[in-house]
């Protein structure tokens, strides 16, 4: 059996994929993507005895962490995936790799629904400069390990959430920010402060969705070009004011909620067609938003103390 490299396999989308023999899972202190190439991630895999790559490790964060760490955002990213790319195109026994980008890659002006062929058509939004710029490289990678032979695909979700998430207030991504304080507002009987004005739409996907999503794109043996670059998304749009409710309602808040005007809310949209996906996946189906939030809002009540946040 080929083992698969699963970097990120503790994390939001890789805990959703299920064990099996055929996946490695390396903890940083066997394995540090951000670290010597020769000696934490070539020797490792030589030891696990790697043929595929699953590329989902990233150092992320919300509006607020891309804008105040942008440099750290930029390097830690850029080291990882070069390490990475490297060994796919150096090391012989690797045949097939995948990489997770995000929309955040596109440009500022966009036309909208943006789809995979406006990647590189302008720089992308100021808020994440850095972080967008290192995920754009992986996708330039892995067009140069398919000259050399090798499969190599690359995934853009659209906003990815779930239990297994980062509940950082200040520096985490949008609805696992919200929730964590939508959970002390309700327990310390406070208002819910919301940054921006809640007018912002995102695209949503439910952390087990795209993971089933990944394997089933990694694992696909057609040969079609199609598929080496591929936006997936439900492709429904939904202001951040209703994502506020619908948590507000699985925690059966009923406190003052506050739309703070004042603080960072990115971009005001960015819609995105998955039309390529759905051509090759006609039968994928995607969680309800309101089902999802509400199994992570009930997650994070029952397992608040063990939390990453």
């Amino acid at each position: 059996m080929s083992k698969t490299l699963l970097t990120g396999g503790w994390g939001l989308v890789g805990s959703e994929i299920p064990n099996s023999e055929q996946y490695k899972r390396p903890r940083h202190a066997s394995m540090d993507l951000c670290g010597s190439y020769n000696t934490d991630v070539r020797d490792a895999m030589y030891q696990y005895d790697i043929s595929e790559v699953i590329h989902l490790a990233a150092k992320v964060g919300g509006v607020k962490g891309n804008n105040d760490n942008m440099m750290s955002y930029f390097m830690d990213n850029m080291v990882m995936n070069t390490n990475i790319l490297r060994a796919c195109s150096e090391l012989e026994s690797i045949k097939k790799a995948t990489f997770m980008l995000s929309t955040c890659v596109f440009p500022a002006k966009a036309t909208y629904p943006v789809d995979e062929l406006q990647l590189h058509n302008g720089e992308p939004h100021h808020t994440n400069y850095g972080y967008a710029y290192a995920k754009r490289m992986l996708e330039v990678g892995a067009r140069t390990l398919r000259q050399n032979g090798k499969q190599a695909r690359c995934i853009i979700p659209c906003n990815i959430y779930g239990k297994n998430d980062n509940y950082d207030i200040v520096n985490g991504h949008v609805i696992p920010s919200l929730i964590h304080k939508c959970y002390l507002a309700k327990k310390n009987d406070t208002e819910l402060v919301v940054w921006g004005s809640g007018d912002a739409e995102r695209e949503f996907i439910y952390a087990p969705d795209i993971a089933r999503a990944v394997v089933e794109i990694h694992n696909d043996d057609r040969k079609d070009d199609e598929l080496d670059l591929m936006i997936v998304s439900p492709n429904i749009s939904y202001k951040i004011r209703d994502i506020v409710f619908m948590i507000a309602d699985s925690f059966d808040f009923t406190g003052k909620i506050v739309f703070d005007i004042t603080s960072p809310e990115g971009i005001l949209r960015k819609p995105t067609s998955a039309h390529k996906f759905r051509k090759f996946y006609p039968n994928f189906k995607f969680t309800d938003i309101e089902q999802g939030i509400s199994e992570t809002c009930k997650f994070v009540e029952e397992n608040y103390d063990s939390l990453r946040k």
